[in-house]
């Protein structure tokens, strides 16, 4: 080999190692940063200025770090609820936990993952709708990241608890933020978005002297309201529709005992120390019209009764219901769709559960029940034909 080509065989054995320290530098300074900065708070609590978004991404690390002896926990319904205003009535220091579209399977897992004090494994012989197999599923309630959580409020939406145990709207979790395996933090500390939409921004924050997100705005928003938002997916109503077709059957009761004893259980029986609010929130009016229309009132209702004669068993729970608070459902002004009311809602839910408001136990369930069976069994829905467009 010539002088020359040697010379430049270690020019490019230099070029290489150099290039290789450099960008292995990077690396590790890029995973540095954040885990010093740790903007979703997977290892400690925030050492910055930090804003609080993307749900799923932060939200197991506010329930791992903060401190709090209250949650806030639910799904789109529960963003405008105001943890400043909670504390005040009920004297406690809560978190907001908001899930948007999550459903109780989603809710219950990271409850067990923040409040569970007692590992408790539950197994039930289920069966499978959709290939007609029984089978036995297993749960774990795991020990949670909290021992001193004094009360829980829970979005409790009786559609939700209708559904099958198992149903989730998402697929794409970041579960490596979920557990304590350290090898799979790699997705965490090397990831860009975390770098520039978390690391970056809190040192930007910091820098500035901006403000942290409080939890009275995260997620939180305003939306158009009115009757034409609240009804802008409605069919057009027909006076002659049967709104009682679908009955509640047998099969559909064991979906709703499996929901229950599968997913929320397991967590209220480790934790008896913790009261769990389960909190129904509030459907319009033209959400009940969008049963009527698919004809599920008498289905609907009776799965709120059979979801009630359940849940109103257990001692360190206390629901409070409100979808019999007629003159709000029925004010459309106050609904951006059929089911998400404005945050004046939200406070006043809150007021009334402080005055002890709205509560439902095994004395008064099926009287709650019925009293919207007697205002939607027979109301004249047609009366929205003119806000649903054509």
């Amino acid at each position: 080999m010539s002088d020359n080509g040697q010379n430049r065989k270690t020019a490019y054995g230099k070029w290489f190692v150099f290039t290789s320290v450099f960008v292995v530098g990077l690396l590790v300074i890029f995973a540095c940063l954040n885990i010093a900065v740790d903007p979703y708070f997977h290892y400690h609590k925030p050492v910055t200025k930090y804003r609080l978004n993307y749900e799923r991404y932060i939200n197991d690390g506010i329930a791992r770090h903060f401190d709090y002896d209250a949650i806030i926990i639910g799904n789109s319904l529960f963003q405008n609820f105001k943890t400043g205003q909670y504390d005040a009535l009920n004297d406690v220091k809560s978190v907001k936990l908001p899930y948007s579209g999550a459903g109780t399977r989603e809710l219950w897992l990271a409850l067990g993952r923040a409040v569970g004090r007692e590992p408790l494994s539950v197994d039930l012989l289920s069966y499978d709708e959709e290939d007609g197999a029984d089978f036995i599923d297993s749960y774990n309630a795991c020990s949670g990241y909290n021992n001193s959580v004094k009360e829980v409020v829970v979005c409790t939406d009786t559609e939700d608890i209708m559904r099958r145990y198992s149903w989730h709207r998402y697929n794409d979790y970041p579960t490596y933020l979920y557990d304590d395996n350290l090898f799979n933090d790699a997705e965490y500390i090397f990831n860009k978005d975390t770098f520039y939409r978390g690391t970056l921004y809190n040192l930007g924050m910091t820098l500035l002297g901006k403000d942290n997100t409080s939890f009275d705005d995260y997620s939180s928003w305003v939306r158009e309201s009115g009757p034409k938002a609240a009804c802008a997916t409605l069919k057009k109503i027909d006076k002659d529709t049967d709104g009682l077709q679908r009955q509640l059957s047998d099969g559909d009761k064991e979906r709703i005992y499996y929901n229950i004893h599968v997913n929320m259980v397991p967590v209220i029986e480790a934790n008896p120390d913790t009261e769990f609010k389960l909190l129904i929130p509030p459907a319009s009016i033209a959400r009940w019209a969008e049963y009527y229309n698919r004809g599920e009132l008498a289905y609907v209702t009776d799965g709120m009764e059979y979801m009630l004669s359940i849940l109103t068993e257990f001692d360190n729970v206390t629901i409070y219901g409100f979808d019999d608070e007629f003159e709000l459902t029925g004010d459309l002004d106050r609904y951006c769709d059929t089911i998400h009311y404005d945050a004046g809602v939200s406070d006043m839910m809150f007021e009334d559960m402080a005055a002890g408001k709205h509560l439902i136990d095994k004395d008064n369930y099926k009287e709650y029940v019925n009293s919207i069976r007697n205002r939607y069994f027979d109301y004249d829905f047609t009366v929205l034909n003119e806000y649903i467009p054509e």
